[in-house]
């Protein structure tokens, strides 16, 4: 690495107690040595934010060896904003009372320590982040007593706000290990993220767990009591990149299932011809029975090089798989036929891909009914599931990747866990603003058919609870505590009516949860019949076909 290249890092050295490499810091442009202490530290970190040129920030623990100039010299070319050495040093699953509250949040499932993917989880003492992304999102948070506590914190708080944050094992691949979370600072790491009322049922989860309840109390109310009087950094704000140019002449193919909505499938064929990008070719995948299909509408669309594939054996996924085997393009868009989008649709999703330099880009999808729009949805960022409904990939995953999991057809989470496969083989998913669409929630067709309105909420009280594959899916990536805490939020979540999803006020709720009560018994019955199949459905394995079969 040149020296021009390293005089644009700024090495933040951290103090010691223990030997240190001798030669730390001599071949970059500027030193700073870091106070004892997360407040004297963060007072020094905010200085230089202001005050450095440097474009990038280097934090580094000196008992280790120093920086690869050429590692230094990859990583700063590299697409991420952020990158870390946490998961060698211990991260991996702090803080472990994340699962009480969020327990399969995707971004929780951490990759393998050789692999280079999106992660929060950092360690201060090897970190190279973008010095823009610090003055943008703020830097390091004085309520916690240590290191490690501030660094999953600020982790956190780079991806929820538009940062592209990554894990790699080149940067520091002996970085010393984290010091333990203290007690306080795990609920300050908690009250940053979520509502006071989660915060303190995690607190009584963990006080059970640990037996030291008062103990418990005691770290929870400083924890208030610190955050109380230390606002967090950044203040709100989010980070993003300029726009960039769309590539010139993309070939895109879109991929369109459809079962029962014809009506609405016109509508979207109307909006697909009017693209500011046009596809090179739309796939449907027609399930109706033969006795009910329109061939009509296909005719009044023939502009668009529709290729349509009559399919007998209804399931979305297999749906979904038999039209990406014949797509052409390079590039691959998703929508559902219960979906609106405008005219600058597969152009949007192209120019996020191209500003991140990102495998899969999943859009804004705005519903009709349930659950109100969350305020993440109106920036960039590290997407969290990635949606076939509203969604584009580069065709050349499916042949890394393989195809679609058969074993979610005619139920849920087939096209999260395709997302999170790719995450955690190193690609980057991201959430696009800006590629919006309305999801119709059409009461009829498409998954409706199959009796399912989300994975918790089935019409009628005789199915297994929640549907099956959503068991076999967090089987498959997450820890059984994770698996049983999801259970137990999801089943209490779902005696709210889909229509009310996160809306109901409180007498709602106690006026369902009372008439639930005659329904504790079917209930048992049914997660215990959820967890059977989805059992031999994870005996099975995955049913992931490959393209070129």
């Amino acid at each position: 690495m040149s020296a021009k290249a390293l005089s644009g890092i700024e090495l933040l050295v951290w103090p010691t107690l223990g030997p240190e490499s001798p030669s730390v810091g001599e071949s970059f442009g500027a030193v700073t040595r870091l106070a004892e202490g997360i407040g004297p530290a963060a007072e020094t970190v905010d200085a230089r934010v202001r005050d450095s040129d440097a474009e990038w920030l280097l934090f580094w623990d000196p008992r280790q060896p120093d920086p690869d100039p050429e590692v230094l010299s990859s990583l700063v070319v590299g697409r991420a904003d952020a990158w870390h050495s946490g998961l060698i040093a211990g991260t991996g699953g702090l803080p472990e009372e994340h699962d009480y509250i969020h327990p399969t949040w995707p971004l929780t499932v951490d990759p393998d320590r050789s692999t280079e993917a999106a992660s929060w989880r950092l360690t201060l003492g090897a970190l190279l982040v973008r010095r823009s992304v610090l003055a943008a999102l703020g830097g390091l948070d004085r309520a916690f007593e240590g290191a490690t506590g501030a660094g999953l914190e600020l982790g956190r708080r780079l991806i929820d706000r538009g940062a592209i944050i990554e894990y790699t094992p080149r940067l520091a691949p002996s970085v010393p290990r984290i010091d333990p979370l203290t007690e306080r600072d795990r609920f300050v790491f908690l009250a940053r993220e979520f509502s006071s009322k989660w915060v303190r049922y995690a607190a009584v989860r963990r006080g059970l767990a640990t037996r030291r309840p008062f103990a418990v109390g005691r770290a929870l109310r400083e924890a208030e009591r610190v955050c109380g009087s230390s606002p967090r950094p950044g203040g709100g704000r989010v980070y993003e990149r300029p726009p960039v140019n769309v590539p010139s002449d993309p070939s895109v193919s879109i991929v369109l299932p459809t079962l029962g909505r014809y009506e609405l499938l016109r509508p979207v064929l109307e909006q697909i011809r009017r693209q500011t990008v046009p596809p090179i070719e739309v796939v449907v995948t027609d399930q109706n029975d033969p006795s009910l299909r329109d061939e009509a509408v296909y005719r009044e669309f023939d502009d668009l090089n529709l290729r349509v594939i009559f399919q007998e054996e209804k399931g979305q996924w297999l749906a979904r798989n038999a039209a990406v085997k014949v797509c052409r393009g390079e590039w691959i868009a998703f929508i559902d036929d219960d979906s609106e989008v405008g005219e600058d649709f597969v152009e949007q999703h192209l120019e996020g891909l191209a500003r991140y330099r990102a495998d899969l880009s999943t859009g804004a999808s705005l519903a009709v009914i349930g659950a109100p729009v969350p305020d993440n949805y109106s920036f960039f960022r590290v997407a969290d599931q990635w949606d076939s409904g509203n969604g584009m990939c580069r065709r050349d995953l499916f042949e890394r990747f393989g195809l679609f999991d058969q074993q979610f057809d005619r139920q849920r989470r087939g096209d999260a866990e395709f997302g999170l496969r790719v995450q955690l083989g190193g690609g980057l998913v991201i959430h696009n603003p800006h590629a919006v669409r309305v999801h119709l929630k059409a009461q009829e067709g498409g998954l409706r058919a199959f009796g399912s309105l989300d994975g918790f909420r089935q019409r009628g009280r005789t199915s297994p609870l929640p549907l099956p594959s959503v068991v076999y899916y967090l089987k498959r990536y997450h820890t059984r505590r994770q698996l049983r805490e999801d259970i137990l939020i999801g089943v209490v979540q779902a005696i709210i009516p889909y229509e009310l999803k996160r809306r109901a006020t409180p007498a709602q709720w106690a006026r369902f949860a009372l008439a639930e009560l005659i329904h504790v018994p079917s209930t048992v019955r049914r997660v215990r019949a959820s967890l059977s199949i989805a059992e031999g459905m994870a005996a099975k394995g995955p049913s992931i076909p490959r393209l070129d079969d």
